[in-house]
């Protein structure tokens, strides 16, 4: 399965989680726009290309996603290095980045790519060397759920799931997040659909539910204000039901802690 289009949606979406990759500041991708090249004449084409927004030192990152073995790939590289060089500006200072699952990928004869290998303009990164993911670095975390086996992935996914969810990060943050979870296991799983994969992993947002709707109506039926405590209260007795985390029945009924423990206990 090719993985190379799905780090070009995360790298596009979170360009941060490339430059945390390479050692980097997070703060660095403000600077660079993500392109994907392809000399079509000769069909040379580059996964994706980091380009400094203005003309700065900043160097130019061409980065490759090497999932299969191969013994071509550095001189793959270099033809393309060379290619985005000639149809561009030689004079561009560039960073070549090669992201491989794990070293045995890697192609076993070196020798000949020595000077590119141990020079400055090469850095290889090896997802199953990374280390683990601190709690808050949820972008590292779909970093390790593209690495992992299926099943290790799925195990991975249900735990980060409650933690994006939280998290006290924006809302469009938290949606793009758990919609890389999801395409993430959707590409583990790909017999499994969008819809199972939701189930499985607990995602669905529950304002958009049955469940959710039904509840604000019996409260406007009852001559009850939207937002009131009363209407919020069975909203999440039928989130308990659902089998809700608490962290996310108080996200999103705006209850304290102790209310929703406190109707846990009544239900």
């Amino acid at each position: 399965m090719k993985r190379d289009p799905l780090f070009f949606e995360l790298f596009k979406e979170l360009p941060g989680c490339f430059f945390q990759l390479i050692g980097r500041p997070e703060s660095d991708a403000q600077r660079f726009e993500l392109e994907a090249i392809e000399y079509k004449a000769t069909s040379v084409r580059l996964d994706g290309v980091f380009r400094p927004r203005e003309a700065t030192i900043d160097p130019v990152y061409l980065w490759e996603v090497q999932y299969y073995s191969s013994n071509k790939v550095y001189a793959n590289l270099l033809t393309k290095i060379g290619h985005f060089l000639d149809h561009g500006d030689p004079a561009q200072d560039w960073v070549a980045v090669v992201i491989y699952p794990s070293r045995t990928t890697e192609q076993k004869n070196l020798h000949p790519y020595r000077s590119l290998i141990e020079s400055d303009q090469l850095v290889r990164i090896y997802l199953d060397e990374l280390p683990p993911a601190r709690p808050d670095q949820y972008e590292f975390g779909i970093l390790e759920l593209i690495a992992a086996k299926p099943e290790a992935a799925l195990s991975k996914a249900k735990a980060l799931v409650p933690r994006v969810k939280a998290a006290q990060r924006p809302k469009h943050f938290e949606r793009l997040l758990l919609q890389f979870i999801e395409t993430v296991i959707l590409y583990q799983f790909p017999q499994w659909s969008r819809n199972e994969v939701e189930k499985m992993l607990q995602v669905t947002d529950i304002r958009q539910t049955r469940v959710y709707q039904e509840a604000l109506e019996e409260g406007r039926e009852e001559g009850r204000v939207e937002g009131r405590v009363e209407v919020l209260e069975e909203l999440a007795k039928k989130m308990i039901k659902l089998g809700r985390p608490v962290s996310e029945i108080t996200q999103l009924t705006g209850l304290t802690t102790a209310q929703v423990r406190k109707l846990t206990k009544k239900k």
